[in-house]
């Protein structure tokens, strides 16, 4: 389970890096979401804060969260799986692995730009089980 301290220090670390990751010339838009607590959040695997940039010059898309700074440590590589003029779909994999045990969690959050809750899907590999979330996103432009 994630310790909420890590959120907090995982959303610094990740407005960090991204800040000085940006180029002079390119347009990254920075997704930067709060999930709600609750059942849904399936013992810590979606993650109360996320971030997510999407360089459009390069075409790199970085995700960061709680559970990718325990399992990896640094942001990971994201893909835009859909986009239309309602919605951004995003996806990412992030390896787990406890003890002598390991998997495949598979992410998408999907951001709605009429207003609509953000939604963001977590599902193990080889398992059945997925959990959601809902959630906010403050999105900017540089």
């Amino acid at each position: 389970m994630l310790v909420r301290s890590a959120m907090a220090t995982a959303g610094l670390a990740a407005l960090t890096f991204f800040g000085a990751a940006g180029m002079a010339s390119a347009k990254i838009t920075q997704y930067e979401c709060r999930f709600t607590q609750g059942q849904s959040r399936g013992g810590g695997w979606i993650s109360e804060f996320l971030v997510v940039t999407d360089n459009d010059t390069t075409g790199e898309i970085l995700a960061y969260d709680p559970v990718i700074k325990t399992f990896v440590g640094k942001p990971i590589p994201a893909r835009r799986s859909a986009e239309t003029k309602a919605r951004v779909t995003f996806g990412w994999d992030v390896d787990i692995r406890v003890k002598d045990q390991s998997s495949r969690m598979t992410y998408t959050m999907s951001y709605f730009r009429n207003g609509q809750p953000a939604k963001m899907r977590a599902q193990p590999g080889g398992y059945d089980n997925t959990w959601t979330g809902e959630g906010t996103c403050k999105v900017s432009v540089r």
